[in-house]
C-alpha cells in the first residue's frame, strides 16, 4: 500500500468527513476515491490494520469525543450527538465505544468532567 493510497483515504475521513454519512459502505468510499471495493480494503485493512467498520467507526467516536470536549452534550443528547457522528443506532453507537475506549459513553462523559 502505497503513502498516497493512505493519503487519499485518510483525507477522504479527515478533511471531506465521510464517515459523517450514516449510510457509509465499502462501495460508497471507493467511489468517492476512484477505487474499487477491493482497492479500498486492501489499503484499510493493510495500510490502517482494521476492517472497514472498524476503520470507519473509529473517525466517528473521536468526532464524539470532539463534540464532548465542545459541551455538546449541553445542547443535545449523547445519542444526537453519535447520530451527528455518522453513527445510526444506539445499540451499534453503545457496542462501538465500548469497544474502542473501555467505557460506556456516559461513563466516558463523566471520567471527562472530573
Amino acid at each position: 500500500v502505497s503513502e498516497e493510497e493512505l493519503a487519499l483515504v485518510r483525507n477522504l475521513m479527515e478533511n471531506e468527513r465521510a464517515y459523517l454519512n450514516p449510510e457509509l459502505n465499502l462501495a460508497d468510499l471507493a467511489k468517492q476515491a476512484n477505487l474499487t471495493r477491493g482497492q479500498l480494503s486492501e489499503i484499510i485493512n493493510s495500510g490502517f490494520n482494521k476492517n472497514f467498520n472498524d476503520f470507519v467507526n473509529g473517525y466517528r467516536v473521536e468526532a464524539f469525543k470532539s463534540m464532548l470536549k465542545e459541551n455538546q452534550h449541553k445542547q443535545m443528547s449523547l445519542l444526537g450527538i453519535a447520530e451527528d457522528c455518522g453513527f445510526n443506532s444506539k445499540a451499534t453507537f453503545n457496542r462501538v465505544f465500548k469497544k474502542l475506549t473501555n467505557h460506556s459513553p456516559t461513563e466516558y462523559l463523566k471520567s471527562q468532567l472530573n
